[in-house]
């Protein structure tokens, strides 16, 4: 497999570089705004059963680059969400971005998703958008989703999504090497391991969660929505 970091990502300062991207005005604005709404869907299709008294969302990129983020959509109907990120940087750059009115409603924190700092059964739901996909080992995977167990309420909602293994375009992009695409600019950081849904079904099974519901959501390749995005933005 080609497809192993040059660094670290184990640690925060890993997604450091988010500062610069986040200063990039409207880097990713146009996909953003496309993902937002596909989480709109996902939330009225998975979330009318939720008790939305504390939320919790597993990472900051979206909101760190991007005024289409996920804290504002998430939060609209629960008493307060926390949005944390391993990465300092970014969630500093997160925070600045969350427009004002979100300020008293939400709470940011710095937290590793494989150990959170949080106490046992406090959330209601748990939103992990493509968060636990970019480990280099499955076992960081694998204890990711023993911690959430361990967070969520008895009777709380996961949404849960990660990259498809069978998705043709990202198959090819895990056999290619890491360093070659960075260079190339296809891809803006490493992209881990992940599983397929029959696998993340059976994983959170396991981890005693009672699956609900499964889909698939995105089917344009990132790489070219990215790119199209912009153009269309400039245009």
């Amino acid at each position: 497999m080609g497809n192993k970091p040059e660094t670290n990502i184990s640690g925060g300062h890993y997604w450091d570089f988010i500062d610069k991207r986040s200063n990039v005005e409207q880097s990713e604005d146009f996909w953003r705004a496309h993902l937002r709404e596909v989480y709109q869907v996902l939330k009225a299709r998975w979330g009318e059963e939720s008790r939305c008294g504390l939320t919790l969302k597993t990472d900051l990129y979206d909101e760190a680059i991007s005024s289409y983020n996920l804290i504002s959509l998430f939060g609209s109907d629960c008493e307060q969400i926390i949005g944390t990120d391993l990465s300092f940087v970014t969630a500093l750059a997160a925070k600045k971005r969350i427009t004002a009115e979100w300020r008293g409603k939400h709470k940011i924190v710095v937290s590793d998703a494989r150990k959170h700092a949080f106490r046992s059964n406090i959330f209601d739901r748990v939103i992990s958008n493509s968060t636990l996909d970019h480990f280099s080992d499955k076992e960081d995977l694998f204890q990711s989703l023993r911690e959430l167990q361990r967070i969520m309420k008895p009777g709380g909602t996961l949404m849960i999504t990660l990259d498809n293994p069978w998705n043709p375009v990202v198959f090819l992009r895990n056999r290619l090497p890491y360093r070659w695409l960075r260079s190339l600019g296809l891809i803006p950081f490493y992209m881990g391991v992940t599983l397929s849904r029959p696998e993340l079904i059976q994983a959170l099974e396991a981890n005693g969660f009672k699956v609900c519901d499964s889909t698939a959501i995105v089917h344009s390749p990132r790489i070219l929505a990215i790119r199209i995005g912009n153009i269309l933005d400039r245009v």
